[in-house]
C-alpha cells in the first residue's frame, strides 16, 4: 500500500510537470480522461492511487505553471496577472529570481494553509451561509474598485466593458477551451507583440542563488495570497486568477516581486482551500477535487493534505531545476526569435484547442489587450472577461 501511494506520488508529480510547463494541457483535462478510464486502472491500482496521483499532479502544476507564464508568456487562468511582472524582471535579467519569487509563494502558501487548515475549516463553515445570496453585488464591488483604481476612470471602463464583453460572449459560446484565446490574448500575445514593438532584448541572466526582497512585505503579499484562495472557497464561480484580481486591489505597491509572490500562493492555495470546501460543504470548488470526488464521495482529509505537502515539498526542487533549464536554453535563442516562434505557437495551439472561433476571439483580445498597455490601463480591468460573465449568472 506504501510503495503505491509513493509511486502514485511521484507519477503525479511527473505529469503536474508536464501540465505546468506546457499552456493548454491543463489537470483538469488529464483528471477527466483518468476519470473516463478508471474502470481499467482500478483492475491493477487501488482507488488510493489514483487519488494520490490527482492530487499530486494538481499541486505539482501550481509550482510549475508560472514558468512559461513568465519566461514565456504564455498564461493560463490561474497565472494571466503574472505575465506583466515576471516579463519585466526577465527583461532585467531577473528571470530565474521571478520563478523562485512565485515558489516560495506556492510553498508559503501550501504551508500557511495547512499550518491554519482547521481555524479555515471553521471561517468557511462561519461565512459561506452569510455571502452566498450576495455573490454578484460583491463582484459588482470589486469591478468598481478596479476601475476606480485607474487614473483613466473612463478608459478603464472602457477596457473593462469591452474585455467583459467578450469574455461574457465567449464563455457562453459553445466553444472548447474558451478560457484560452481570452487569456493568451488579454495577458499573453499583447504582452510579446508590445515588447517586440518595443525592441526589446533579454539580457544576461543572474543566476545568484540569493533573492533580494523585503521578507515583511513578502509575508504580506502571501498572507494577500492566502486570502485571494480563500475566496475562491467561499464564492462559488470565483477562479484563481479573479481572486488574484481581488487581492491586487489590497496591494499600495506595485513592486514586481511581492506580487509574484501573491501570484504563486493563490493557484496553490487555492487548492488547498477546495479540499477544505469539500469537507466542510460538500462541495468540490476546483476541477481536481472534483475528478477525486467521483472516486471517492468522501475522500480522507488527511490523506489529501499530506500528498499535498509531500508533492509540494518535491515539486519545489523540480521547478527550480526546470526553470534553470528553461533558461539556459532561451538564452541560447535570439530573443526576437524566441518571441515569434512562441506567437506562432500560441496561434497554432488556438486554432488546435479552439477553432477558427478561437481564431477571432484571440484577435480581439490580443487588440483589447494591446490598447490597454498603450494606454496604461491596469492588467486587472481585463479581468473582467471572466469576473462580467460570473456577476451575470449570480445576478
Amino acid at each position: 500500500m506504501l510503495l503505491e501511494i509513493i509511486f502514485a506520488v511521484l507519477f503525479g508529480v511527473i505529469f503536474g510537470t508536464i501540465t505546468g510547463l506546457i499552456p493548454g494541457i491543463h489537470v483538469n483535462l488529464i483528471s477527466v480522461l483518468l476519470i473516463a478510464s478508471a474502470g481499467v486502472f482500478l483492475e491493477y491500482v487501488g482507488v488510493e492511487f489514483l487519488v494520490v496521483f490527482i492530487v499530486a499532479m494538481a499541486v505539482t502544476h501550481t509550482f510549475l505553471d508560472t514558468i512559461p507564464s513568465i519566461f514565456l508568456g504564455a498564461p493560463d487562468g490561474a497565472t494571466a496577472l503574472s505575465v506583466l511582472p515576471g516579463h519585466r524582471l526577465l527583461l532585467e535579467g531577473k528571470g530565474l529570481e521571478a520563478v523562485k519569487l512565485t515558489i516560495i509563494g506556492s510553498l508559503g502558501g501550501l504551508l500557511l494553509s495547512a499550518t491554519l487548515y482547521l481555524l479555515l475549516e471553521k471561517v468557511i463553515f462561519l461565512v459561506y451561509p452569510l455571502i452566498k445570496n450576495y455573490i454578484g453585488e460583491l463582484l459588482f464591488i470589486v469591478a468598481l474598485f478596479i476601475i476606480l483604481k485607474n487614473k483613466k476612470v473612463f478608459r478603464a471602463t472602457a477596457v473593462f466593458i469591452l474585455a467583459g464583453t467578450l469574455g461574457y460572449l465567449t464563455l457562453n459560446s459553445r466553444m472548447e477551451n474558451s478560457l484560452f484565446p481570452l487569456l493568451t490574448g488579454f495577458f499573453g500575445l499583447s504582452t510579446l507583440i508590445f515588447s517586440m514593438k518595443e525592441k526589446s532584448c533579454i539580457p544576461k541572466q543572474n543566476n545568484n542563488e540569493t533573492i533580494d526582497f523585503v521578507p515583511k512585505k513578502g509575508f504580506f503579499s502571501l498572507v494577500l495570497g492566502t486570502f485571494s484562495g480563500f475566496i475562491t472557497a467561499v464564492l462559488p464561480g470565483i477562479g484563481a486568477s479573479t481572486a488574484a484580481a481581488v487581492g491586487s486591489l489590497f496591494k499600495k505597491d506595485n513592486d514586481a516581486k511581492n506580487f509574484l509572490i501573491m501570484i504563486g500562493s493563490i493557484s496553490t492555495v487555492n487548492f488547498f482551500m477546495s479540499i477544505a470546501a469539500l469537507s466542510v460543504l460538500g462541495k468540490a470548488r476546483n476541477g481536481a477535487i472534483i475528478a477525486v470526488q467521483e472516486l471517492i464521495i468522501k475522500p480522507p482529509t488527511s490523506l489529501l493534505i499530506l500528498t499535498a505537502l509531500i508533492s509540494g515539498g518535491i515539486a519545489v526542487f523540480v521547478a527550480l531545476r526546470v526553470s534553470k533549464k528553461f533558461l539556459k536554453l532561451l538564452e541560447r535563442i535570439n530573443y526576437e526569435t524566441t518571441i515569434k516562434i512562441v506567437i506562432f505557437s500560441l496561434i497554432i495551439m488556438t486554432f488546435f484547442l479552439c477553432g477558427l472561433k478561437g481564431w477571432a476571439v484571440l484577435t480581439i483580445a490580443t487588440i483589447i489587450g494591446l490598447y490597454a498597455n498603450q494606454i496604461g490601463i491596469s492588467r486587472n480591468a481585463m479581468m473582467a472577461s471572466i469576473m462580467l460573465p460570473v456577476m451575470f449568472y449570480f445576478f
